[in-house]
């Protein structure tokens, strides 16, 4: 099995999720409990991250992660990934920072969207997820198109996420407010599918109580980091 890296951090509580559901789909495939993948984590400041994206200093994003990802070269990883979507808006710096391939969670998201057929997506996530186009210029060069919410649900959503989701808040009032996002993107774009575009959304938001398709990206990803550690 390969030793899988992982950035951390990006917040907390996906950290911990993707370290604990990492070594369930391995055991998983494995069929086996007594088998354990070798996992490191470097965790960095999430919010040393936000404020150098604020500046729009993103040399200083990119040297940071990209100095993450060699310590986890040294210590021996195979492969290495960012366990949240924001930093993949200098996913390509960070990656010609170091020598540790990264499996990118926007490519990850993009092969399931094309695997269901899917032609129309709604994208939530963090500020920097929502104002830049990492994220939908991928998909739109596959054909596919993407929507962000308006202005002030985009600043709602950021705040929600920060605020509550990364410090492992989950409220009843907040599911309500996103739910009523989603529905109002839904009937205005004429959406198929909804992309969860930060690891913490799945926390509150899932696919039993959304009205479309729902991308989580964090559990795409996590399935792609397990065929990678279990690849020949």
């Amino acid at each position: 099995m390969k030793h899988v890296g992982i950035i951390g951090g990006i917040g907390p509580e996906a950290t911990m999720d993707y370290y604990r559901a990492i070594i369930a789909g391995v055991q998983q495939v494995k069929h086996s409990t007594a088998v354990l993948p070798e996992i490191s984590i470097r965790s960095i400041d999430m919010y040393r991250m936000f404020s150098m994206l604020d500046r729009e200093d993103y040399p200083a994003v990119e040297a940071y992660l990209g100095d993450a990802a060699e310590d986890l070269r040294h210590g021996g990883a195979d492969f290495g990934l960012m366990c949240g979507n924001t930093p993949h808006i200098v996913f390509d710096g960070i990656q010609r920072r170091t020598a540790l391939p990264l499996l990118s969670i926007v490519t990850s998201a993009l092969q399931e969207a094309q695997r269901r057929g899917l032609h129309r997506l709604g994208l939530l996530g963090t500020k920097f997820t929502m104002h830049h186009d990492f994220f939908t210029s991928a998909f739109q060069a596959a054909g596919i198109a993407m929507v962000t919410p308006e202005a002030a649900d985009q600043e709602l959503i950021h705040a929600r996420i920060v605020d509550e989701l990364e410090q492992g808040i989950v409220r009843d009032e907040t599911r309500t407010l996103l739910l009523g996002i989603v529905s109002r993107m839904v009937a205005e774009h004429g959406l198929d599918g909804i992309v969860l575009g930060c690891t913490e959304l799945p926390l509150i938001l899932s696919p039993e109580n959304m009205p479309v398709a729902t991308l989580d990206i964090a559990d795409i990803h996590i399935r792609a980091i397990v065929a990678r550690i279990l690849a020949d």
